[in-house]
């Protein structure tokens, strides 16, 4: 069935998003990862500049270092930008960064101020790795991600306060001596949120008062862990709060959820024409944890987790700006194959009157329907079973039947169905001239004319090409 679907929607599908090369690029792990990596040997070098381990010698070599990293992160801000949908989305997100970014410019790093700018940068580099750890969840899963975070917290406010005792508690005349000394005061005030000899200076008094406040927010986030359902269900809320369908056009809408959710998603991310199109998925069955069962990635998807019958669901998913909607199937507890085709029917016909010029793909159970479908304005409808049972009846006959089909309509393969423009130069001129042509141009066969009035005629024998007419060709998916 997600194959049909596919093959529909693969010949009305041609939208995607802002700079997708760039969008991919940023979003993949590997990029993140590095970015993290340079996180943290960014707070190596300020560790070892603020702790005088190093001589005065290598002080260049720290602060040219430090230069070329903050060039990186602005240009990776600019990459975030530029695959912005608006400017208004990009500085609601960012801001934060773009402020934390300003203590790691040189200009900051003169004068006296300095003491109190590398404490500034400490928080610099937390705020940039808390927002950049996303991409661990594509890595490791559960609780390995919560560890990294708690602990990656736990690190970030060691460092500041040893770095801030650094600055104002070591020295002669001050009871901590030694760089070490500061790292185990610090370790030791933020488990016990205790100071053992008050802070003689005004800054050491600053550092306790945020060490006391940071010890708070370890001991909270040491108690949420214990409780894994609160963590799930925290996680769960969070990954749909913080999304909005509002600014999206030209995406993919699938109402209803069951096993092929996994296959379209899959089958998109292999196609050229959509992997850079949002999905909205409107089921009130699905959650993080029903989409993880089928090894689908949550951050892939805009979970809209309503009724998709309903009006103002599927407005909520953006359904008037939608390109393609496919309704599936979607069983639940008693509900009887008419009871399910009485949904999809409501579902697509509602669609229909919200957004008349959506592509609309219904899946159905029973075949009589279909007319009521097509006379409300549905584009395409598929039926369970069926293409599935004409394919076991001819692989029974010939065994090259299903390969045949699964390398045309499946993206991962070599070939591909597709519906062109026909090229000017050829209107006029009989199928037989333009089959010559074309596969001497594209290396495709002319299977299809698709009429201007809608009719597809597949393997004409003797035809005339006139203007508007579509070409269905097998093409290899490398031209």
């Amino acid at each position: 069935m997600g194959d049909s679907f596919l093959a529909e929607v693969h010949l009305a599908t041609s939208g995607r998003r802002k700079f997708p090369t760039i969008r991919r690029f940023v979003e993949h792990p590997v990029f993140g990862l590095t970015v993290v990596m340079l996180i943290l040997f960014s707070v190596a070098l300020l560790v070892i500049e603020s702790m005088d381990l190093v001589s005065s010698t290598y002080i260049y070599w720290i602060d040219t270092a430090n230069d070329a990293i903050t060039i990186i992160f602005f240009v990776e801000l600019f990459l975030r930008w530029l695959v912005s949908r608006t400017n208004r989305n990009f500085f609601s997100e960012f801001w934060l960064d773009i402020l934390s970014l300003l203590p790691l410019l040189r200009v900051f790093r003169l004068g006296r101020a300095f003491r109190f700018v590398r404490i500034l940068r400490v928080f610099s580099f937390a705020l940039f790795f808390q927002r950049r750890v996303n991409f661990l969840g594509k890595i490791v899963e559960g609780r390995a991600v919560e560890a990294l975070i708690l602990c990656g917290f736990m690190g970030f406010a060691l460092i500041f306060g040893t770095i801030g005792f650094v600055q104002f508690e070591v020295g002669p005349g001050h009871p901590l001596k030694t760089p070490v000394d500061a790292f185990w005061k610090a370790l030791f005030s933020l488990l016990s949120n205790q100071y053992a000899d008050y802070p003689e200076t005004f800054g050491g008094r600053v550092i306790l008062l945020v060490m006391s406040m940071l010890g708070v927010g370890v001991f909270a986030m040491l108690t949420g862990t214990v409780s894994a359902l609160m963590i799930e269900k925290l996680k769960e809320n969070s990954m749909q709060s913080n999304v909005s369908t509002e600014e999206l056009h030209g995406h993919l809408v699938i109402c209803g959820f069951s096993n092929k959710v996994a296959i379209l998603v899959d089958e998109f991310d292999r196609d050229l024409h959509t992997r850079d199109m949002d999905i909205v998925l409107v089921s009130a069955l699905a959650s993080i944890e029903s989409l993880r069962s089928y090894n689908i990635r949550p951050e892939r998807l805009i979970l809209v987790t309503e009724d998709f019958t309903r009006v103002e669901t599927l407005r909520k998913a953006g359904i008037e700006r939608a390109r393609v909607a496919i309704i599936l199937s979607e069983a639940g507890v008693n509900r009887s194959t008419e009871d399910i085709d009485a949904r999809t029917m409501l579902a697509a016909l509602t669609i229909e009157k919200l957004s008349p010029d959506v592509r609309t793909c219904a899946e159905m159970y029973h075949s009589e329907y279909t007319e009521h479908l097509k006379t409300g304005g549905v584009d395409s409808v598929v039926i369970q079973g069926e293409f599935s049972g004409s394919l076991l009846a001819h692989s029974a006959v010939d065994e090259g039947t299903v390969p045949f089909i699964r390398d045309l309509i499946s993206p991962g393969h070599k070939n591909g169905l597709f519906l062109v423009e026909l090229p000017g130069e050829l209107v006029g001129k009989s199928l037989q001239e333009a089959l010559n042509v074309i596969f001497l141009k594209n290396h495709s066969l002319v299977v299809g004319i698709k009429e201007e009035g809608g009719n597809l005629i597949v393997n004409p024998l003797d035809r005339t090409l006139k203007k508007g007419d579509r070409l269905l060709l097998i093409k290899p998916n490398s031209f």
